[in-house]
């Protein structure tokens, strides 16, 4: 429905060649606040992008219907194929986003693979995330620790397969279209998967796990140490504010389980970040925290547009996991 999109403010032009060129696939993982939901879709949306919508098992009917009425509004905006009961610590957080790339796969132009939840927001422009994962050059980008890990979540689990060595780290990543295949097609990736179903919180120790396991060649790969810290290994994917920083950033909206939920008095912290999104956002809490930053992202689009705003893409093509990659 041509009329919703310019009714609601969507970007109906890919803008620039170089966005044009450089499609992203999305996954987003949701079950409630569907205006919310909406607002995240417009403030990424691009013709040329793709997007896998995840709607929980548990979601409210209406959130489903309504769901699904937006959706049906685009060509490249689509539910997922299979919709699971997701439930924090176990696989079913997992098997969400294996779902959307299965579901991603078919479309065949995308460059690298970002996955969402319905609680977060872009701190970038779709040209600043396209100008970053262009000069990843192929590397993936995720959180990874050996040193910090709990090992005592696989305690009672079988060896791991293939002599696979354990990294913890975040489900939030943004990876290579290669990754991607490697996740869905090959033996010893599978093999690997079935082995997280013994392990607790399965969804830390998956993704980032293969990417830290050099001898696997997985595309985009990291073959350094694999620790993240905020010098030579940012995690550049997310921002969340655990209040455990080294740098120990206050939270001036509320911590739900540790993490921050952003008020407005967190708006300059993140203007400045250098990530790609933030988590996390709820729209009844301090929502004008979420309202500034959909303008702000919309203002710096514009003004990239007309060139009167320049983005420094340097300070990512320097970064040791791109030059480290397999």
């Amino acid at each position: 429905m041509p009329g919703f999109l310019a009714h609601g403010g969507y970007i109906t032009s890919s803008l620039t060649e170089e966005e044009e060129n450089f499609p992203i696939a999305y996954s987003i993982l949701v079950f409630k606040s569907i205006q919310q939901v909406e607002i995240l879709l417009r403030s990424i949306y691009r013709p040329q992008n793709v997007y896998c919508i995840h709607c929980d098992t548990k979601a409210d009917p209406n959130f489903k219907r309504a769901l699904q009425s937006i959706t049906s509004c685009f060509e490249n905006v689509f539910i997922s194929s299979r919709s699971f009961n997701v439930v924090w610590g176990t696989v079913g957080v997992l098997l969400p986003e294996i779902a959307c790339m299965k579901d991603l796969w078919k479309h065949k132009k995308w460059k690298y693979f970002i996955n969402l939840t319905g609680q977060e927001f872009p701190l970038r422009t779709n040209l600043e995330l396209v100008k970053i994962l262009k000069s990843y050059n192929g590397a993936n980008d995720m959180e990874s620790t050996v040193k910090r890990a709990n090992k005592a979540r696989w305690k009672d689990a079988p060896p791991p397969p293939h002599g696979i060595t354990p990294v913890k780290g975040s489900v939030h990543v943004a990876v290579s279209r290669g990754f991607v295949e490697y996740i869905l097609f090959d033996k010893i990736a599978k093999s690997y998967f079935n082995w997280t179903r013994s392990v607790e919180i399965p969804d830390e120790v998956f993704f980032s796990t293969l990417n830290h396991n050099p001898k696997l060649n997985i595309p985009g790969s990291y073959k350094g140490v694999p620790e993240t810290n905020c010098d030579t290994k940012p995690f550049l994917t997310r921002f969340k504010n655990w209040g455990n920083h080294i740098y120990n950033w206050p939270c001036h909206g509320s911590r739900v389980r540790l993490v921050c939920v952003f008020g407005i008095g967190d708006l300059p912290l993140l203007a400045s970040r250098p990530e790609m999104f933030a988590n996390k956002f709820y729209l009844h809490y301090q929502p004008h925290a979420l309202q500034c930053m959909d303008q702000l992202i919309y203002n710096r689009t514009r003004d990239e547009y007309f060139n009167v705003l320049k983005f420094d893409v340097s300070k990512y093509q320097s970064l040791e996991f791109i030059k480290h990659t397999v």
